[in-house]
């Protein structure tokens, strides 16, 4: 997890001393799980997710994308290479349990390339099992998977908790980051709440950095925090993408 991946500027967090990237360093090597948290506009939402599905270097990685929310999703707006042997795409849509019960209303739309073909799920055990299976083709396709060639992104995990709780989605997490770093894969997810909103205690125990985004006088922010807060890189400006 390269530091000009995790963040622009991330040099600049050498000013809270070596002992924050010493640590980055050590998830570069060992794998790594982020929360996302912060009420933002989309497109800086966006761009967070580039970074982390790993789009801001050369480097070919394999990307796990999974949406839950309604609408469109563009992939090329989340990663930069849509080759089906390097991405795998997961929908959630909990709706379609209720199309047989003449439910109309639009649930996740992901805009893919023909050569992607989006795996649709309806619930949290076919959820995990999607990711999981992904990521066992991608070990199974390479030769050896380096540290951080596979990214795992879901886009809102508020979907998740206002089905099944926080206790389902805390075992959710616990599953599918544990199979991300066990490869040395960053897994980040993304959830629109404030840093001091009750369920972010509940779940950031399950992540090694806890992302924060913001926006001051127009400008996209972000901090990232490590072991519980002891450690921060201090509020950053980001250039948009």
């Amino acid at each position: 997890m390269e530091h000009n991946v995790m963040l622009s500027g991330m040099d600049r967090s050498r000013t809270n001393g070596d002992e924050f990237s010493d640590e980055l360093s050590r998830m570069k090597r060992q794998g790594a799980s982020v929360l996302v948290v912060g009420s933002v506009r989309p497109d800086q939402r966006q761009d967070a997710c580039r970074r982390l599905m790993g789009c801001a270097t050369d480097r070919a990685r394999r990307r796990v994308l999974v949406s839950t929310t309604d609408g469109p999703h563009p992939v090329l707006r989340f990663v930069d290479d849509i080759g089906s042997e390097r991405l795998s795409v997961v929908s959630y849509d909990p709706q379609r349990r209720d199309v047989t019960a003449g439910s109309t209303t639009p649930g996740p739309s992901i805009e893919t390339a023909a050569a992607v073909s989006p795996t649709e799920v309806d619930t949290l055990t076919d959820l995990s099992l999607a990711i999981s299976s992904a990521i066992d083709s991608f070990e199974a396709d390479a030769d050896a998977l380096t540290p951080g060639d596979v990214r795992v992104g879901i886009d809102s995990l508020r979907p998740l908790l206002e089905e099944y709780g926080k206790q389902r989605l805390f075992k959710f997490l616990h599953l599918i980051n544990g199979r991300t770093r066990g490869i040395g894969g960053l897994a980040h997810h993304h959830l629109s709440v404030e840093r001091d909103a009750r369920i972010v205690p509940t779940l950031s125990p399950l992540f090694d950095v806890v992302v924060e985004l913001r926006e001051r006088n127009g400008n996209p922010q972000e901090r990232w925090v490590i072991d519980d807060g002891a450690q921060s890189s201090g509020w950053l400006s980001i250039d948009r993408e």
